[in-house]
């Protein structure tokens, strides 16, 4: 369940690496997946969990923003080495 209220830390950048991210995407497919959620409700319920996140750790909308593009950058490229591997 989500914090209640704010959660008072730093909101400092920890390093990490894309494959800790993937790791994390992977096992929320896989929970996902084993408890056969409808489709719109575990969209819905990760919408809700990046709201609570980004509001009991206070992150930045810009930090957010940032983040997000990167994801969208990074599966354009997948795609994109998908359809050069897959011509002929």
């Amino acid at each position: 369940m989500a914090h209640k209220k704010k959660i008072d830390q730093k909101t400092e950048s920890i390093p990490y690496k894309i494959e800790d991210a993937m790791k994390i995407t992977e096992d929320i497919f896989n929970l996902s997946r084993e408890n056969e959620y409808n489709p719109g409700a575990f969209v819905h319920g990760l919408v809700f969990a990046l709201e609570a996140t980004q509001q009991s750790y206070n992150i930045p909308q810009q930090q957010l923003a940032n983040i997000k593009r990167g994801c969208r950058r990074y599966f354009r490229e997948v795609a994109s080495s998908r359809k050069t591997n897959d011509a002929p």
